[in-house]
């Protein structure tokens, strides 16, 4: 859990220039968001309390168990009494049960009201939440005795483990005690919303539980909420179809297995075996700071998971030339026949199966290119192929192939040039790969491995191994720049790292931004804003490289530098209701009233979706420039 926590926080500072805007603009709505506490009511009534707190708006609240002694925690965001009176705990009645302690948390943005109830060993308690009202109730609990007080004794989750082979997916819930009484049911996709999965468990400790995982399979992620004093567990699809499961008890908890052969579409119906085509586009490393700004907090770690590709490092297949579409496939005994017949479907291409072939195959590959896919299976089977005119041929290693005579001479003159001098290149380059250059290929096929299994410092060993075999590739060091940055948090490393890809290359734009990141990270003021100017040279400039710079720029005080970047960004990319909130902001700070209005107007009447908090907030500003 603390290595998780530890890990998300990095993520949190290692995206500090590029989240700065965000945090900052969040920081002020969220200053502003208001519950109004008009008035609360305690009644005691046969050895049960009922607390009852009215507000004047939708309550922003979390309910947290603290013990020795047992307490209920309940914290209410930007909560104040209406008087700004905190009531005197006297205003419960005398009781041998319960005790309340009221308390502001100023420290925290936005502020927290606490209200904190010491509990009897005696008694249980529930919170609801009842339009714009909160009520806790504190009543015996059954048999006399308050289940919950002992941490041991209450049913708690701790963990999620996840296993998966390319047929399954086990996802494990760690609990201290057998999960017995739980409830399973399934929710339909939406055009925002995934088909979902989910069980409920009452009267369950989630404390030490995680709020979301990130899978990857047929399960995108794993969410946990809290329902009362229980816990309701989401599995979101990665697909507008619900993934094929089991849900049982296990010795760690409980069990979810996901069958990913169901959870994929069949590419032919009726065969033995299966050929599926996946994407294999890559994510951005720094993704779209304009999908950043609009996240939510909670939701970082996810935007962080899913920035771990750079932007023109295609993937380590295409270093050894595999830049084909990406396919799973899971053949158990097929005949060697059907296999071919199955890629023809895929690759659309014209496949010819000597009659010599024969024999059966057990096979299973997952997101790999095809043509990776097809050499592997002709290895297996002591088979070659040749590829000409839209065709492939296949026969046995022993036999020898001459494309017919005639169809040769068909081709213009030209055509036949141009293949020949294709052909003459593909092998040009495959016998000046040195020594040194193949090493490195498997030290990053390694690397790529142990990344997707999140064993990032494992990882970033492979790279620099493949680094050494190959220094002059400037996408090996830019991957261990953004490795260094984003997954292990180590900004001095990637640094370092960026500057290698720049001594290769100084016009690498991506390196740049990588080594004004790590050196903003460090408060390396003047080096940051050496390298943000680089990662802004190429025409036209990066959006990552415009948005993170602005954002830098304004938390420096150098304002009119920020807006100059931001009418960059407009004038290539056009306006986002992110860029005109900053362009608002930044003016509302140069004490420019009449401008930073209109800019908020405009926000408001642009039609962009904008969060409701940042609404209100918005909405405050111009209020409270209309009073100047």
């Amino acid at each position: 859990m603390l290595k998780w926590l530890d890990k998300y926080q990095l993520a949190v500072c290692l995206t500090f220039c590029v989240l700065l805007a965000f945090d900052i603009s969040v920081a002020k709505a969220d200053s502003d968001i208001s519950f109004e506490v008009s008035d609360t009511k305690a009644t005691v009534i046969d050895e049960s309390l009922t607390y009852s707190i009215t507000g004047n708006s939708i309550p922003v609240y979390t309910v947290s168990e603290r013990f020795s002694p047992f307490r209920i925690v309940l914290d209410i965001a930007g909560a104040k009494f209406a008087d700004n009176k905190i009531p005197s705990p006297a205003q419960v009645p005398i009781n041998s049960f319960a005790h309340l302690k009221i308390s502001e948390l100023a420290d925290h943005i936005p502020p927290v009201m606490r209200f904190e109830f010491i509990l009897a060993d005696s008694h249980d308690y529930s919170v609801e939440k009842d339009g714009y009202n909160i009520v806790l109730k504190f009543f015996p609990a059954r048999g006399g005795k308050k289940a919950a007080v002992s941490s041991s004794n209450r049913l708690s989750l701790t963990d999620f483990q996840i296993s998966s082979t390319p047929n399954s997916t086990t996802i494990n819930i760690i609990s201290n005690t057998p999960i017995k009484n739980y409830t399973v049911d399934t929710i339909g996709s939406s055009d925002i919303k995934p088909a979902r999965m989910y069980i409920d468990i009452d009267d369950v400790a989630i404390n030490e539980l995680i709020r979301e995982k990130l899978i990857g399979t047929s399960v995108k992620k794993v969410r946990v909420a809290p329902r009362g004093r229980g816990a309701r567990i989401v599995f979101d699809s990665a697909n507008k179809t619900l993934f094929s499961y089991s849900v049982a008890p296990s010795e760690l908890g409980l069990s979810i297995v996901i069958d990913e052969n169901k959870s994929l579409p069949s590419a032919n119906p009726g065969t033995a075996g299966a050929v599926v085509a996946t994407d294999s586009t890559l994510d951005a490393l720094i993704g779209s700071s304009e999908k950043l700004l609009k996240q939510d907090p909670s939701e970082l770690e996810a935007v962080v998971s899913a920035q771990k590709a750079a932007e023109n490092f295609e993937n380590d297949f295409s270093f050894s030339g595999y830049k084909k579409q990406r396919i799973s496939v899971d053949f158990y005994k097929i005949d060697i026949h059907n296999v071919f017949r199955l890629f023809r479907q895929v690759t659309e291409l014209n496949i010819i199966v000597d009659e010599e072939v024969a024999g059966s195959l057990t096979l299973a590959l997952t997101d790999v290119p095809w043509d990776f896919a097809l050499d592997i299976i002709l290895n297996l089977m002591d088979l070659k192929k040749v590829e000409r005119f839209n065709t492939i041929v296949i026969y046995p290693e022993k036999n020898d192939f001459v494309w017919p005579t005639r169809a040769e001479d068909n081709l213009a003159f030209e055509a036949d040039i141009e293949v020949i001098e294709q052909e003459a290149l593909v092998i040009e380059r495959t016998s000046t790969q040195s020594r040194e250059i193949m090493l490195a290929k498997e030290f990053m096929l390694k690397a790529q491995n142990l990344e997707s299994n999140e064993e990032y410092e494992d990882a970033a060993l492979m790279f620099s191994k493949a680094l050494e075999q190959w220094p002059s590739n400037s996408r090996i060091s830019n991957r261990l720049a953004s490795l260094y940055l984003v997954n292990l948090g180590m900004n001095a490393k990637a640094v370092y790292y960026a500057k290698e890809s720049l001594k290769l290359d100084p016009k690498n734009t991506h390196a740049a931004l990588y080594a004004a990141i790590g050196s903003a990270n460090m408060q390396r003021v003047t080096e940051a804003s050496e390298y943000f100017t680089q990662s802004i040279s190429q025409t036209p400039p990066m959006k990552e490289a415009l948005v993170s710079f602005a954002a830098f720029s304004e938390n420096n005080g150098q304002n009119e530098a920020a807006l100059k970047l931001l009418a960059k960004y407009n004038q290539y990319y056009g306006e986002t209701a992110t860029t005109m909130l900053s362009k608002a902001r930044i003016l509302d700070k140069l004490g420019l009233t009449k401008e930073a209005t209109k800019q908020y107007q405009a926000v408001l009447a642009s039609g962009f979706q904008i969060r409701p908090d940042l609404k209100k907030y918005i909405s405050g500003r111009i209020a409270a420039k209309d009073l100047m």
